[in-house]
């Protein structure tokens, strides 16, 4: 448990940290522009970019790390087998990266917005935004069934407390 554990709160520092990055490009976005004060004759460019994706990189990553960090800190807290905390720690591991890549990969311009293989009604269909939705789709199916093993472990830790 405590390698399982170690391993998300990490791969959860680094998700946030990306999160924060992005904060940055969210922040150019609305501005148009990059400066960098207070240097002086700070550099600036234009930043031709879409606020809103990257108001979701930002704060999807955050929310991401902290999923994945709070799902760490309460193991100890379950009655999860070996297999099921395996599966907790490597599917959330999983998801937490895909939707990094999927929430990045959407702000850099993937068309359709990564929604789906095809063309949408955002556009789509080219490899980008081909690339954009599956870096996602396991993580789609694959959080929600840890999320229910989290649950699960819960309850059964409520239910017999002496045995923990």
């Amino acid at each position: 448990m405590d390698r399982y554990r170690s391993l998300m709160i990490g791969h959860g520092a680094i998700v946030l940290f990306f999160g924060l990055l992005a904060g940055f490009s969210f922040a150019f976005a609305l501005l148009g522009e990059v400066t960098l004060w207070p240097l002086p004759g700070s550099l600036r460019f234009t930043w031709a970019a879409d606020p809103d994706r990257w108001r979701a990189a930002h704060t999807g990553n955050i929310l991401n790390g902290l999923m994945i960090i709070a799902a760490a800190l309460s193991l100890p807290h379950l009655r999860l087998s070996e297999r099921a905390m395996k599966f907790v720690a490597w599917g959330l591991i999983l998801t937490v990266w895909g939707n990094l890549g999927f929430y990045f990969l959407s702000a850099f311009g993937a068309s359709g917005r990564g929604l789906s293989m095809g063309p949408n009604p955002f556009g789509g269909g080219d490899l980008l935004s081909q690339l954009n939705f599956l870096v996602a789709y396991p993580g789609a199916f694959i959080a929600p069934v840890a999320l229910l093993l989290i649950a699960r472990g819960a309850f059964q830790a409520a239910r017999t407390p002496a045995e923990r």
